[in-house]
Order: C-alpha cells, then structure tokens, then sequence
C-alpha cells in the first residue's frame, strides 16, 4: 500500500496525507484528517521511514542526554525529560536519551552515538563538552544547552541558580533563623555551586559572617549526592553537632525529602525544631509531611522553550542561538514553618 492508496480512499490529495502523518507542516481540517486516519487503519498502510527520512534529509530524532550523577535519583531530569519528549512527539519527532553521570568520556560517548544515528539536534541537560567536540556538533546539528555555560553557537537556558539560593535562605531569615545549615550536592557542578553562593548571600547580609571560602564553613555545609539518601546522610552530619543549624536550604528537593526523613530519625520536629527548604519544584514535594517548601523551577516550560527552539532551529536554516535565564519561584509549605496548604477541598 502507497500514499496514493490511501488518498483515494480517504479522497483527498497525497499532500493531505503526508500533513497527517507529519503532523504539519500545513493544518488539515478535523473531517479530513479523520478520513486519513481510517483509511490509514482500513488499508493498514505503514509509511516508509527510510524513505521519509531520504525525502526530508531528516532523521525526525532529536537526542536529549541527561548528566545526573545520582544515576536517575533526581526528579529534575525525569521531569525535564518527559516534558521534552511530549513536545517532539507533538512536533513529529521521536527521542533518544541518554545519561553521562557525570561522567565525560560517556557524555563524548553519547553524543557521537547520538550524531552516528544521524540526530536531528541536540538536547544538553548540564552536560559539559570539550571544544573539540563542540566544534563538530556546530557543523553538523543545532544544540540547546539547560546550563550556565556553553559555546556562544549554542542556544542556552537555564535557571537564575543563585537568585534562587537568596530567595530560600531570605525566607529562613525571615522566619527567625540564624543557623541556616545547606545540604548540598558536589560544589564543582554549576547550579549547586551558584545555588550555594545565593545561600552565602543572604546569611552575609544578615550579618552571619561567613568566610570567603564555602569548604570552610563545617559546621553549616554538608555536601552528599544529589539524591534522597545523599540529602539524608547529610543532614544527619549536620543535625548531630551540638552546635545544629535550626534551618537546612537543600540544594535539590530530593536531598531535601532526604534531610526531613534525617530530622525524624534524630527525633528532631520539621518544622519546630529544623525547618527545612529544598531547590526544583518537584511534584513529590507536595506530598511529602509537612509538605517540602521549594524554589520553584518552571521545568515544564523550560524543556518546551528548549524543544521548541531546537526544532525551529532544525526546520529553519540559520536561525541565531538564544539564551534565556527563567526565574525560580518560592512556593511555600509546612517544612518552612508556613501554613499548610490543602490538596484536597
């Protein structure tokens, strides 16, 4: 069965038919593209991906690879991910995905076996590349980067990091805190580091005193993995001193949940005792007890700004890289020491 098959039985034009399946680029009416779909079904015709892709010189493949150290524990990148899938499937572009771990030689890895499969474009999440490799990505297929740094030839997103780290530790301080502990993940990754310096931020201009170097500060920094049982062996470090900071900023919500399950097991109240404010937005953290107080990351809007922009990069030969910083939002919960929100009227 050929396309012309089925725009005879459907009786519109070829062109019709490849609109469906394509999901553009031109509208078809709901009548019409329904007539396609049947006829598609009755006459189970499968179109020719080999044949699509020689058509369009496209693979119709965007490649999206992660860099989560903590090997999928972090529900920033989960959500990230998806959020980007559902966009390129609306657009008619499937995803292939990987996770560098941090790991340099598997993210050089990933994205030659990305551009082997001839990728259409590339999605980075934190994922650093040498300027080598840069270099033949530039020639070859647009990149969107979801960091802090990246080649001035690639579109770049990210979130104000350390604005946000000032809004959460502000937030304790108005709460009466003094002693405001961070949990953090390792500070040679960008957004933690600049998360830190938000942190760092608000305690000097409350008069904390802090030193210049963050590794110096013992008594309120505790670094772990960028997971729950990171935050959780963590918060326990700092919740043992005699000297316990009354607060935690936790640099993701993950190590966050982790720090609040800490606190029970040293038979500490949240928020009574350690208040607790965590960095993504993550939907767990309404469901935790109390619920998690978060900087809040539009992590849906992000992954569709990046999708969107790297398929009009893709279909529109030389459209100019874009940077775009999104503001994090303080959403307020229980752990903070604020009223409770309800989920259920």
């Amino acid at each position: 069965m050929t396309r012309n098959d089925v725009a005879r039985l459907a009786g519109t034009s070829p062109a019709v038919v490849s609109y469906v399946i394509n999901n553009g680029p031109r509208p078809v009416s709901e009548s019409a593209r329904q007539r396609v779909l049947d006829a598609i079904k009755q006459l189970g015709y499968r179109p020719n991906a080999v044949a699509r892709s020689l058509r369009s010189r496209r693979s119709w493949t965007i490649g999206v690879i992660a860099s989560d150290s903590a090997g999928g524990k972090s529900p920033f990148f989960g959500q990230f991910t998806r959020a980007c899938e559902e966009v390129a499937w609306q657009r008619g572009y499937s995803v292939l995905f990987g996770n560098s771990a941090e790991d340099p030689a598997r993210a050089e890895g990933y994205v030659m076996r990305f551009l082997e499969r001839q990728v259409d474009g590339l999605v980075l999440m934190r994922v650093p590349v040498s300027a080598d490799q840069a270099e033949e990505m530039r020639g070859r297929v647009p990149v969107v980067t979801i960091d802090h740094a990246a080649p001035p030839f690639f579109s770049r997103l990210a979130v104000d990091d350390e604005e946000g780290g000032y809004q959460a530790t502000r937030h304790l301080l108005e709460h009466g805190h003094r002693r405001i502990g961070f949990v953090g993940g390792p500070l040679d990754i960008t957004p933690v580091r600049l998360r830190a310096a938000g942190w760092r931020r608000a305690l000097q201009e409350a008069g904390a005193g802090l030193t210049a170097d963050l590794a110096e500060e013992g008594e309120l920094v505790e670094v772990g993995e960028l997971s729950l049982e990171g935050g959780y062996e963590a918060a326990l470090r700092l919740l043992s001193s005699p000297s316990r900071p009354t607060a935690l900023f936790a640099s993701i919500d993950g190590q966050a949940i982790g720090a609040m399950r800490a606190a029970a097991d040293l038979g500490l109240r949240v928020p009574g005792d350690v208040a607790v404010v965590g960095f993504d937005g993550a939907r767990e953290a309404a469901y935790t007890v109390p619920g998690l107080s978060t900087i809040s990351q539009p992590i849906d809007e992000m992954a569709r700004h990046a999708t969107e922009t790297l398929v009009g990069a893709i279909e529109s030969e030389g459209v100019e890289p874009v940077t775009k910083i999104f503001s994090a939002t303080l959403v307020t919960r229980g752990s903070c020491g604020c009223p409770e929100p309800r989920l259920h009227r």
